[in-house]
């Protein structure tokens, strides 16, 4: 009479425990195909925010810099100082090189011909400071 019970004890167990896996697997799985990465939104204060960060790769300031001139390549009377701002760091950054340096500022300069003179200050306070 033991033995018979614990045997039906131990199949019962070993019916829970394969239950038990199969609902695991099962909610894991669903849980991968759940869990997408969004795409990031790029905004101009991201971009810019990589370009002052100090730890950025040269990689990511060149896409930053790709990224802001083909989208937001238009400078305004209220977007001038942040543009100042972003060429002079652009200037000073340790990863940056003077091909995107001058990139950067040759085309907001074609883009902005009003702007020209207020573009040249911001390079030549970004160089003289770039040491």
């Amino acid at each position: 009479m033991i033995p018979v019970n614990l045997i039906l004890t131990i199949v019962g167990l070993l019916f829970l425990l394969i239950g038990l896996v199969a609902l695991y697997v099962w909610s894991s799985k669903n849980k991968i195909a759940v869990t997408e990465v969004p795409a990031s939104v790029e905004t101009f204060e991201s971009l810019s925010a990589v370009i002052k960060n100090r730890s950025s790769s040269a990689s990511e300031l060149s896409h930053a810099v790709d990224t802001i001139l083909s989208r937001f390549g238009t400078i305004t009377s209220h977007t001038s100082s942040s543009y100042k701002h972003l060429l002079e760091a652009l200037c000073t950054h340790p990863k940056t090189d003077s091909k995107l340096i001058l990139r950067f500022e040759k085309t907001l300069r074609t883009s902005n011909p009003t702007h020209a003179h207020e573009i040249e200050q911001s390079l030549a306070l970004g160089l003289a400071s770039r040491g």
